[in-house]
């Protein structure tokens, strides 16, 4: 069973350590848990950007990064990565699932954001498989923005 964890300083070199493929890291599919986690250290005052681990039961599998908008009442998918030794085991259509059933349960929110850089084909079909929409392109990035109504 796919759970959200908040990371903790007994996992948190393990969090760092979680890798993607040779060639998902040469094509830039997903940034470093370590960016990441900077990132979220530097909007921790907006308490709105929460990095968690991702466990299958008591294996740490992934790490996931959601921002949450109150304002445009929207949860975002800010980043999303499995690590290698996991992929292929649909933890990934697991981990959206569990975010997707998150973002339903908050009266707060009513919109699921989730965007994939261009190439990374698996989150595409993921996405698409939920039923998210696109929702423009940011050139910048190179990323497809990709949207699900929750509510």
């Amino acid at each position: 069973m796919i759970e959200l964890r908040e990371i903790t300083e007994e996992d948190f070199h393990d969090v760092l350590s979680l890798e993607l493929s040779e060639d998902q890291q040469k094509a830039k599919l997903v940034a470093p848990n370590v960016r990441s986690l900077a990132e979220a250290w530097l909007y921790r005052a907006n308490e709105d950007v929460f990095p968690y681990a991702v466990y299958n039961n008591e294996e740490l599998v992934g790490f996931i990064l959601i921002d949450v908008d109150e304002e445009e009442r929207a949860y975002m998918i800010w980043r999303m990565m499995i690590d290698k030794n996991h992929q292929g085991k649909c933890y990934g259509k697991k981990l959206v699932e569990k975010v997707i059933e998150i973002a339903r349960q908050r009266e707060d929110m009513d919109v699921l954001h989730c965007n994939y850089v261009v190439g990374n084909d698996a989150m595409k079909k993921i996405v698409e498989s939920f039923g998210f929409v696109s929702n423009g392109f940011d050139d910048e990035h190179n990323e497809q923005l990709m949207k699900l109504d929750v509510k």
